[in-house]
């Protein structure tokens, strides 16, 4: 039997057929199935339901999603749409955005991505929306975050796709994703399952957003890491296998598992998505998962090994340990550090060597004392890391420099007993047990703890006042020293540039115990 809300949109949807161009394509039976097949939350025991589902208009493939939640004792909610992430928008491929359940209306406000949504007090509000790729050109570095959505695959990032309430973003929830009609042919996968046509999710609505997933024409590939399973969904062809693809991720998770002794991922993803271009890559870590986005001639080599030992690592420093807002203030530790921890990682998995590593850390020195930006303060990161290259990539390079010289600072402190390890290991822990939140005021008690009050006050001129960082002379330990090598900028004439480098003392490094030690090389 058709319900009454059912026939009160089916009239109003006819009668707007102009607009819904293609109409035709989608059965009475489809929207009897979309209305019917949820009931109240709370019988069902979530609070928050999606129904997915293709719908094919002649030229634009799309899909129809209805969101279900309980409605407070109020009679309002403010909703989120997708809107902006990383530089990228979305609002523009949310299409007939309505309301489905009775007496229930949905009122702008003046910000685009909020809407208003008023019902009868604690009755089901249900709202209707397609969403369409509004990308105009190929798939490449720059638009990458944007919803793919076509006839043979898609992939999309929660905070892209779905619309939520503005309940307590980390309050965990129960989440239903009923993904109805897809292709028979169709892989699907997310960070939240394999091939699961239903999903029952408890998460938080931070969590949910943060969110990957894909579906169509994707392989699949597993494998485990002790009882925890890894999965790879990647398309297109390339210059690996996806066997040896997977295997390279295995093994630095499992090394950076072994890190943190972190062991609590039963689920986790990896998705490789091609994009246009030569050379191109980028990624960005997820709930359970990391999103990859590379050309097609991309090959296995540091490059690539790097991003995925970046993004995987941020699974801690980034997902699990919470950072105060704005979060680009301490982009220096989080990424800065991600980069000094993806470079020691693979270096402990055995997947460059100590010459690799030194070689990428002397392009990094170069890079910052040579950089046009590098006595900018720390408040301008905020403002311009998404748009402009060369203020992103200062936290970056600070943040490494940083982390090598306190590495050298502790272990000098120590008397050898400790390092920047045992640093990371404990702001870990706080994050987890005393719910520490990580920020400039916080890290600096830890900074003086472990490293004394000279080295908290250079990092602070640095941030606070862009003065040059100074290199440490025994940063990457006994086996090297630091030289300094000048340059102009315009050859002969220009600004001149003093650049450390750190070259090795002798050709036994690789059977020197000390050496090993240094970098925690078993």
């Amino acid at each position: 039997m058709i319900k009454k809300t059912t026939i009160i949109f089916l009239i109003i949807t006819l009668l707007s057929a102009p607009t819904l161009k293609g109409f035709s394509n989608l059965s009475l039976k489809t929207f009897t199935n979309l209305d019917s097949s949820t009931k109240n939350p709370k019988e069902n025991s979530y609070d928050i339901s999606y129904i997915i589902e293709p719908f094919y208009d002649i030229n634009i493939f799309r899909f129809i999603v209805v969101l279900e939640f309980q409605g407070d004792k109020t009679g309002e909610t403010k909703i989120i749409l997708p809107n902006e992430y990383g530089g990228q928008y979305n609002l523009e491929g949310i299409k007939f955005l309505k309301a489905l359940s009775e007496n229930t209306n949905i009122f702008d406000t003046d910000k685009p991505d909020q809407k208003i949504v008023r019902y009868p007090p604690e009755s089901n509000v249900k709202i209707y929306y397609q969403i369409e790729e509004i990308r105009d050109d190929d798939i490449e570095l720059g638009n990458h975050y944007m919803v793919v959505l076509n006839r043979r695959y898609f992939h999309f990032l929660g905070e892209t796709f779905f619309i939520v309430p503005e309940w307590d973003r980390n309050n965990e929830y129960k989440f239903r994703i009923s993904w109805n009609h897809m292709p028979s042919t169709w892989n699907l996968a997310n960070s939240f399952g394999i091939n699961e046509k239903v999903q029952n999710v408890k998460s938080s609505i931070a969590k949910f957003r943060y969110s990957i997933f894909t579906g169509g024409d994707f392989r699949f590939m597993k494998k485990s890491i002790g009882n925890n399973s890894v999965y790879l969904s990647i398309r297109g062809n390339w210059k690996f296998t996806d066997d040896r693809f997977l295997e390279l991720t295995k093994e630095i998770l499992r090394v950076e598992r072994d890190f943190w002794r972190d062991h609590s991922f039963p689920f986790f993803l990896i998705t490789v998505l091609p994009i246009d271009g030569r050379g191109d890559q980028g990624g960005t870590g997820r709930t359970n998962a990391y999103s990859l986005f590379l050309s097609n001639d991309r090959e296995i080599d540091y490059r690539l090994k790097r991003i995925i030992a970046h993004e995987s690592f941020h699974a801690w420093l980034g997902e699990k340990m919470k950072f105060a807002e704005p979060e680009q203030l301490v982009y220096w530790f989080k990424e800065g550090f991600c980069d000094y921890y993806t470079r020691l990682h693979l270096l402990r998995a055995k997947l460059i060597t100590i010459d690799e590593y030194v070689k990428e850390y002397n392009k990094i020195l170069y890079a910052y004392y040579t950089s046009s930006v590098r006595l900018e303060k720390n408040e301008r990161i905020v403002n311009e890391f998404w748009t402009n290259q060369k203020i992103m990539m200062l936290p970056y390079m600070r943040g490494d420099i940083i982390a090598h010289n306190l590495n050298a600072i502790i272990n000098k402190n120590s008397g050898g007993m400790k390092s920047l390890d045992d640093l990371m290991h404990d702001i870990y822990k706080r994050t987890q047990t005393e719910s520490l939140v990580i920020s400039n005021g916080s890290l600096s008690a830890l900074i003086r703890f472990y490293a004394g009050d000279q080295a908290l006050s250079d990092i602070m001129k640095t941030l606070n006042s862009g003065a040059t960082l100074k290199t440490h002379p025994e940063a990457l330990g006994p086996c090297f020293k630091m030289e300094i090598d000048s340059y102009r900028k315009f050859w002969l004439i220009g600004e001149l540039f003093e650049v450390p480098y750190y070259i090795p003392t002798s050709e036994n490094i690789l059977r020197d115990k000390k050496c090993l030690d240094w970098f925690g090389i078993n």
